[in-house]
């Protein structure tokens, strides 16, 4: 069905896309202060981008670099274009690697460094599949344009300066999230619940301190409270809350004393993404169970007994009023992501996704409704809609089939809680590079990619480059 030069090319090409890889794999290249005129994040976000830019200029492409804020690779022309998204700049390597971060290294048929899977490999994936078109002689009746992003990981700035002066492709896919293929991408909205202290001084176990959370989009693993020990001991704090009920997942919590009349409060649960908060235990949401159980909280006591019965560990938000489901996106999930108190005023920051079945509108009355005799306040901080391309869209349809052709595996479109490069773009979904059952270690150490896979990975792009944007 397809051309089987282009399976021919890739083929040919497995030590030249290896040191492409390495090349750019060598550039050390997180986002960073702008180090002057077209290098808004940095010295060497510019530096791959100028060598990315280079080795496709050398492959017969046309390149254009828009004010170093991304990069443009194209081939034909056409009525529309076909678009890839893909982005240049990783997050930094990190502790705990066994092998050089920048190095590619080679070993037992895996490639290890920072960025070969998100997304330096995918954007050198996506220019070889370019090229096999290109050198296989495929007709299209599309112009393909590989957008190269700089900034995808500390805000989508590059993209977002990309949109506002070019114009964007009218379809495609970004080879940043995982097979078969992603198309539909919840919408997210995030809320700041919060109180202040009534200053009530007379309260049998005052709360001085709460801490919780390093980002919204992820579960706390643990929360910390230092209360007061004046009135009640620590002992019998241990003892209160040794009748907790329990949870689903194992969890614990450890009582320190510590000096002045003070005891810290620490819960453990389990960490996980925002957007899968059943595979975590949400820390502050036990917290605020625990302090709940024991009387605690002086001028915020109302609130703290608000949090644990309003949200808790649910992850769903149904006591909060704002439970949803579809059937195509699944569940509406509502994380308790960062917890702050500082003796004064209670701060509590919640990440929600939600599906089509809802919209921020209709989140934000039902929770106001929900908390309207709590003292907590509620306040919008930012959000975005859902990102939807339907199953019957020749997108979907055609990438979908390509998958099946190519590997053999079922195709089928998936919905998932978090967000990537392919809401940039009209009619645009996620496709790659994580096949079914795979390690997903973006952002780990040791981050590697299955070198056979890689490969196939190129091979797909290219026919799905022929499918979509080819003559028939």
């Amino acid at each position: 069905m397809y051309n089987q030069k282009i399976d021919e090319l890739i083929e040919s090409w497995r030590e030249d896309i290896y040191q492409t890889l390495k090349d750019w794999i060598a550039i050390d290249s997180p986002s960073s202060p702008s180090a002057g005129e077209g290098k808004p994040f940095g010295e060497n976000v510019r530096k791959v981008l100028d060598l990315a830019l280079s080795d496709a200029e050398k492959m017969g492409f046309s390149v254009r670099n828009i004010d170093g804020y991304a990069g443009e690779i194209n081939l034909g022309q056409g009525e529309q274009t076909m678009g890839m998204l893909a982005h240049l700049d990783i997050v930094p390597a990190g502790d705990g690697w066994t092998h050089d971060p920048f190095g590619c290294e080679r070993e037992n048929g895996k490639v290890y460094g920072r960025g070969v899977q998100d997304d330096k490999g995918p954007a050198v994936a996506a220019l070889y599949a370019m090229r096999a078109v290109k050198e296989a002689g495929i007709e299209l009746k599309d112009g393909v344009r590989l957008i190269l992003g700089t900034d995808e990981e500390s805000g989508m700035r590059g993209m977002r300066y990309y949109k506002a002066h070019e114009k964007m492709p009218d379809y495609g896919f970004s080879p940043d999230a995982d097979y078969p293929l992603i198309n539909i991408e919840k919408g997210g909205i995030g809320i700041l619940l919060s109180a202040v202290s009534d200053g009530e001084s007379d309260a049998e176990i005052p709360i001085y301190e709460l801490n919780a959370g390093i980002r919204s989009n992820v579960v706390p693993g643990t929360a910390r409270a230092v209360v007061g020990t004046e009135k009640v001991s620590a002992e019998e704090i241990r003892s209160r809350l040794a009748v907790m009920e329990p949870e689903a997942m194992a969890y614990e919590i450890n009582v320190t004393e510590l000096e002045g009349n003070r005891a810290q409060i620490e819960t453990v649960g389990v960490q996980a993404h925002a957007s899968l908060p059943h595979l975590g235990l949400n820390a502050a949401g036990l917290l605020f169970k625990a302090l709940k159980r024991i009387g605690a909280g002086g001028g915020i006591k109302d609130a703290v007994a608000a949090m644990a019965d309003k949200f808790g560990t649910e992850g769903h938000g149904e006591s909060a009023g704002i439970k949803t489901d579809d059937e195509e996106c699944g569940p509406l999930t509502c994380n308790i992501g960062l917890l702050r108190f500082d003796g004064t005023q209670l701060r509590v920051t919640l990440d929600i996704r939600w599906p089509l079945a809802t919209n921020e509108e209709k989140i934000l009355g039902q929770m106001c409704m929900a908390l309207s005799d709590t003292p907590l306040a509620v306040r919008r901080t930012g959000g975005h809609g859902v990102h939807y391309v339907p199953k019957d869209h020749k997108v979907v349809k055609g990438l979908l089939e390509v998958y099946h052709d190519v590997t053999g595996l079922p195709a089928y479109p998936i919905a998932i809680g978090g967000g990537t490069y392919s809401r940039m773009m009209p009619n645009t979904v996620a496709f790659g590079i994580c096949f079914p059952g795979d390690v997903d270690t973006c952002h780990m150490p040791d981050e590697y990619i299955d070198w056979e896979k890689f490969i196939l990975s190129t091979k797909i792009f290219a026919h799905a480059i022929e499918k979509l944007a080819g003559k028939p």
